[in-house]
């Protein structure tokens, strides 16, 4: 095929031998028609590697990395309870001395700084609510008693942060020793106004492991009891293995929760730092079985008339506050397992395409 080329400028000799060159491809290709027909060479069957779970060596720039990093599991790094901390003792004051207080015509200005959700959920009758970081912006407070209520399982948080307020002028600043279990039982009429036995989810637990609170654990799971020791969250001695078998199983374990109870509220009222108990089961316990250890754990102050006095229950409320672990070992452990998933996912570095900076 010819080609008819034309000059028109300088620069046209090459425009001109380029457009040849793609003319005689062009004629070429027409002239055979089997040149478009021509099948497509299947490419080699995929060969799965002998591990699935290795990376492929054929895996360029920093893939075979993210790759080797997505298959790692390590290990569960499961909650240790934090050591006791010494409470400054000017910081605190028994709930029955602040109710005693709060009735008075100079009564205290009554701070709930619980979180948000559970002043929404239960507020305190006659109490302002702020968080502990908004206090210092307060400069009102400074001349007037205060009284902080918290949620009972915050003593680190409300100790250090009432520390730091009376050295920046807040001088009459205290907190509710037992928080706000404490403050509602030792008002008056409030013989019933709580559980002593109070619910407690894993992840609250878990948080407060870290609040410097020296726990007891009574157990009365099977599964806790045959778990390897670095999976509990306390030290052998501060963990009361119950063992009931047989008959009248429920009687048993009430009883056996009461003694022990009782055996560590005496222990506890000789401790300068908070202490708390809780209750850890297999499963669920049924709401009946919680009210029989409820009723056992407090002797009513008069044997011949029923349920406690405000004044035994608040003590022990703050002196030694006892929870009921909801979903037992079972539920605790799952929020190990996924707290520490939520952390990996957290810490998990994302590697960038290949041939980006």
């Amino acid at each position: 095929m010819a080609v008819k080329t034309m000059a028109c400028g300088p620069g046209w000799g090459t425009h001109a031998a380029l457009a040849i060159l793609v003319g005689a491809a062009l004629a070429g290709t027409a002239g055979d028609a089997t040149a478009w027909s021509r099948p497509v060479t299947a490419p080699p069957p995929l060969v799965e590697s002998e591990s699935a779970s290795a990376p492929s060596k054929e895996l360029g720039c920093s893939a075979a990395q993210y790759a080797a990093q997505t298959t790692e599991t390590p290990a569960l790094a499961w909650p240790v309870q934090a050591a006791p901390l010494a409470l400054d003792q000017a910081c605190w004051i028994s709930a029955a001395e602040a109710a005693a207080t709060h009735s008075n015509a100079q009564s205290p200005t009554l701070v709930d700084v619980r979180p948000r959700s559970l002043q929404r959920a239960a507020p305190i009758a006659r109490a302002l609510q702020l968080e502990l970081s908004d206090i210092a912006s307060k400069r009102f407070l400074q001349q007037t008693p205060v009284v902080l209520v918290g949620t009972g399982l915050d003593n680190a948080d409300v100790d250090q942060a009432c520390r730091q307020l009376r050295q920046q002028g807040f001088a009459q600043l205290q907190a509710v020793r037992g928080g706000v279990r404490a403050w509602q039982a030792a008002q008056v009429g409030a013989a019933s106004s709580g559980p002593l036995l109070q619910p407690l989810d894993a992840q609250t637990w878990i948080a407060a492991l870290g609040q410097g609170m020296q726990w007891t654990v009574i157990a009365a799971s099977e599964a806790m009891q045959r778990a390897p020791q670095a999976q509990w969250p306390v030290p052998p001695e501060q963990l009361v293995a119950v063992q009931v078998e047989g008959k009248e199983r429920d009687a048993k374990l009430v009883a056996a929760i009461a003694r022990a109870y009782q055996d560590r509220l005496k222990r506890a009222s000789h401790a300068g730092y908070a202490q708390a108990l809780v209750v850890i089961t297999d499963g669920v316990v049924s709401d009946a079985l919680r009210v029989q250890v409820e009723a056992a754990l407090v002797p009513t102050a008069d044997a011949s008339k029923p349920g406690r006095s405000a004044s035994a229950t608040s003590t022990a409320m703050a002196t030694l506050p006892a929870y009921w672990l909801g979903g037992g070992w079972q539920a605790y452990a799952q929020q190990v397992a996924q707290t520490a998933a939520i952390q990996q996912t957290a810490n998990h570095r994302l590697q960038a395409p290949c041939g980006r900076l």
